[in-house]
């Protein structure tokens, strides 16, 4: 038996993509096989569905499963996994074959950042003024040690709320002069 495992996508770079694996099962043999079936461990596939569970010499199928990519996928660079495909002959164990397949993500970490104060302006020494620091993680992967740095001589150290922004989150950092 061979195997042959492909993707409905050659790419992802967002969670939630849709991707359908195939994999095409042929009996390279020279007696039939029964109990066709094809396993794949990756986490989140679906049941791996063939057509029929026996093949005939020479005869292929195509099994497929689907799956959903997430952000653990997209930040991690790439989805691989491998799909084993098997057959019964008529005598003798079963006979197996596995193909293995990398779909690349494409990561675009960025971020923006919008600064703001809490006066328009001011006309005495002493005035107190919070200055706010609206952080967005504009990429399409999760960022982490996210801080922010002024060099104005004077100003507190700036806070945020977390260390880390999820694709599309937002959070808004503080400092005081």
């Amino acid at each position: 038996v061979s195997v042959m495992k492909s993707a409905s996508v050659t790419s992802c770079s967002a969670p939630g993509t849709a991707i359908t694996y195939s994999y095409k099962v042929t009996n390279t043999g020279n007696v039939d096989l029964t109990a066709i079936s094809v396993t794949d461990p990756h986490v989140g596939l679906s049941a791996v569905s063939c057509p029929s569970a026996s093949l005939a010499p020479g005869i292929s199928e195509t099994c497929t499963a689907t799956y959903t990519t997430t952000q653990a996928d997209v930040d991690f660079g790439s989805i691989s996994n491998t799909g084993t495909a098997s057959g019964t002959p008529p005598t003798g164990p079963a006979v197996t074959a596995t193909s293995s397949l990398t779909i690349p993500a494409s990561d675009s970490p960025a971020l923006s950042v919008v600064k703001s104060a809490s006066v328009v302006n001011y006309s005495a020494p002493g005035t107190a003024i919070t200055y706010s620091y609206k952080v967005t993680n504009t990429g399409n992967v999760d960022l982490t040690a996210v801080s922010v740095t002024d060099p104005q001589p004077g100003l507190s150290a700036i806070t945020c709320p977390s260390p880390s922004l999820a694709p599309g989150a937002s959070e808004t950092c503080t400092a005081s002069y």
